[in-house]
C-alpha cells in the first residue's frame, strides 16, 4: 500500500492489526524527496526504528541535530520530537518500523465474576468520569504529549492537555476559546461505532479523532485528540505542517483508545468497591442493635484515616531532619525534634473523634513551625478566627492535612512569598472554615474536576478529609476547592457548630 504525502511517500509493507496483538506494529519504506523536509512532529505513543537505505541529511531529535547517511540506524522513543531534512540531491529512503507503546495505567479486575452485580449497581455518572480522570491523571494523562480533551456527558470539559500544536494555538486557541474552535464543538454521531470512533476535519485542515467513553452500556463522556495534518483529507496547502503517515495515525488512535479503556477499567474497579461498601453497610444495619460494635468500627476507621494522612508528612520531615543533622545546624534540629514530638504526642494520645478548635490550631501551628524551618521568612501564616468559635468541637486532625496539601500541590518553587490564610467565621449555626494559599491558581475546569473527585473516595489527597468530615457529620457539611478574584486558591468547609460548655469572648483570634 502506497501513501502519498507532501514530502514524498511511504510504501507500507505491513500495518498494525488491532485484532491480533502479535501484529501491533507497522513496517514501511519512507521516501523523502530532495529539497523536502518532514516538519517537526511528535511520535505520539509510538516508538520507531529507522534504518537509512539511501541518501543523507539531518535529523533533529528532541532539539538535537544528528547527521545521517546510508547504513546508519536510529531508535526513537515514544513521544520523541522529530524533524527530517533531506540535504542531498537524491531521495532519502528509510526502512521504518513503528510500534505503539502501552502505558502502565489500567486497573485489572475480574469483571466477568461481578457482571451480574454491575448491572444492578447505582452508577453516579455525573461524578464517575471525574473520579476516573483524577485516578489516572498523574500516571497516564500527564505523561503523554498528545493534545486531547475529555468531556463529560453534558459536554463540559473534564480535563484538557496543554500540548496543542502551535498551529492550533495560532488559528483558534483551543484552550482559551473552546466555544469558537470547530474541533471542540459538540457533534452528533448517529450509529457511532464504539471501537472505530469518528474522524473530524476542521476548517483549517487538521484531523481530530473522537471516541465515546462508555461503561455498562451508558455514555459517561467523550474524548477528542490528535489535531494532525493528513493531506489525503484536505485540499488546503500546509507547507509548515507535518504530513502525518499512517503509523502516526495508528499511534494516536491507540493512545486515545487506551485512555478510554483506562477510564472504563477504573469505573469497573470503583463499582465493585462501592458494591463492597454497600454490602458492608447492609451488614452494619443488621448489627445496628450492637452499639459497641458500631462505635468500635468508627474509631478504627478514623484511626486508619489519620495514619494514611500523616505518614507522608512523617517521611518528608524525617528526611529534612536528617539533612539538617548533616549540616551541623544543631539548634534548628533540636527545635524540629521538639515540634515533631509534640505532633506525635497529639496524634497518639487523643482517642476522641472530636477535639476543640483551639487544640487543632495548636497542632497546626506545631506543623507550621516545622515548615518555617524550611522556608524561614518566605512563609507567612495569617489567622482570622472568630473568638466565639475557639472552643467549638471539630473532627480530630482535619486542618493540618488541608494545609499540607497547599505545600504539596498549591505552591510552586518560584513563589518568593508563600502565604497561608486560616479563616474561621460564624454564620448562624454553621462554622465556615477557609484555608487559602497564594500559590498556583486553578482554572475552572481543574477546580470542577477536583471538587467532583474529592467526593468519590478515590484515595487521593483531599478525599481523605472529605471522608473524615462525612464520618463526623454524615451529610450535614460541605467541602470544596475555591478560587477568588485575587488569584488565590483554597479549600472551604461548612460544618455545624458544636461547642463545649462555657462562655466565649467576642472578637477575632490571631496568631503570628
Amino acid at each position: 500500500m502506497n501513501q502519498k504525502t507532501e514530502w514524498g511517500h511511504i510504501n507500507w509493507i505491513h500495518t498494525q492489526n488491532d485484532e491480533n496483538p502479535r501484529q501491533s506494529f507497522s513496517v514501511g519504506i519512507t521516501c523523502v524527496l530532495p529539497g523536502k523536509s518532514l516538519q517537526e512532529h511528535i511520535h505520539y505513543g509510538i516508538d520507531q526504528f529507522l534504518y537509512i537505505l539511501d541518501g543523507e541529511g539531518i535529523y533533529i531529535i528532541n532539539g538535537v541535530e544528528k547527521k545521517f547517511k546510508k547504513g546508519m540506524f536510529f531508535y526513537l522513543e515514544a513521544d520523541t520530537s522529530h524533524t527530517t531534512i533531506n540535504k542531498g540531491k537524491t531521495p532519502v529512503r528509510e526502512f521504518m518500523v513503528s510500534h505503539p507503546v502501552s502505558y502502565d495505567s489500567e486497573i485489572n479486575i475480574d469483571s466477568e465474576s461481578l457482571e451480574k452485580d454491575y448491572k444492578t449497581a447505582d452508577l453516579s455518572q455525573g461524578n464517575l468520569i471525574y473520579s476516573a480522570i483524577e485516578a489516572i491523571r498523574m500516571q497516564l494523562l500527564e505523561t503523554i504529549s498528545l493534545p486531547f480533551t475529555i468531556y463529560d456527558e453534558m459536554w463540559s470539559i473534564v480535563i484538557q492537555s496543554n500540548k496543542f500544536p502551535a498551529y492550533c494555538n495560532e488559528m483558534c486557541d483551543p484552550k482559551g476559546n473552546t466555544k469558537y474552535c470547530n474541533c471542540m464543538l459538540q457533534k452528533d454521531f448517529n450509529d457511532l461505532d464504539i471501537e472505530e470512533g469518528a474522524q473530524l476535519t476542521c476548517e483549517y485542515g487538521l484531523s481530530v479523532f473522537h471516541y465515546p467513553i462508555m461503561y455498562n452500556g451508558k455514555q459517561l463522556g467523550s474524548i477528542r485528540g490528535g489535531h494532525i495534518l493528513i493531506s489525503d483529507l484536505t485540499t488546503t496547502d500546509h507547507d509548515e505542517l507535518y504530513d502525518s503517515p499512517r503509523s502516526t495515525i495508528i499511534g494516536i488512535q491507540s493512545l486515545l483508545k487506551q485512555i478510554v479503556r483506562s477510564i472504563s477499567s477504573y469505573c469497573t474497579f470503583n463499582t465493585s468497591r462501592n458494591l463492597l461498601v454497600e454490602k458492608d453497610k447492609s451488614l452494619r444495619e443488621v448489627l445496628s442493635s450492637n452499639e459497641i460494635l458500631e462505635k468500635s468500627l468508627n474509631i478504627v476507621n478514623d484511626k486508619v484515616t489519620n495514619l494514611r494522612i500523616n505518614h507522608h508528612f512523617l517521611f518528608n520531615t524525617l528526611n529534612s531532619l536528617a539533612s539538617m543533622s548533616l549540616s551541623g545546624d544543631r539548634y534548628d534540629l533540636y527545635e524540629a525534634i521538639i515540634n515533631l514530638s509534640k505532633m506525635f504526642r497529639y496524634t497518639m494520645t487523643v482517642d476522641l473523634n472530636f477535639v476543640s478548635l483551639d487544640a487543632e490550631i495548636e497542632y497546626l501551628e506545631t506543623y507550621l513551625n516545622l515548615q518555617r524551618l524550611r522556608y524561614v521568612s518566605q512563609l507567612e501564616v495569617q489567622y482570622y478566627i472568630d473568638q466565639e468559635l475557639i472552643n467549638m468541637m471539630v473532627p480530630f486532625n482535619f486542618l493540618q492535612p488541608v494545609v499540607e496539601n497547599a505545600f504539596t500541590h498549591g505552591f510552586s518553587p518560584s513563589d518568593d512569598k508563600k502565604i497561608i490564610k486560616i479563616i474561621v467565621r460564624k454564620s448562624e449555626d454553621t462554622a465556615i472554615i477557609t484555608i487559602i494559599n497564594n500559590g498556583i491558581p486553578l482554572n475552572q475546569v481543574t477546580m470542577n474536576r477536583i471538587n467532583k473527585s474529592i467526593t468519590s473516595n478515590t484515595g487521593h489527597g483531599l478525599s481523605f478529609i472529605y471522608e473524615k468530615l462525612k464520618s463526623a457529620y454524615s451529610e450535614d457539611f460541605m467541602m470544596k476547592v475555591i478560587s477568588n478574584n485575587n488569584g488565590e486558591t483554597g479549600v472551604i468547609m461548612y460544618i455545624p457548630i458544636r461547642c463545649e460548655e462555657g462562655k466565649h469572648d467576642k472578637g477575632y483570634y490571631r496568631r503570628r
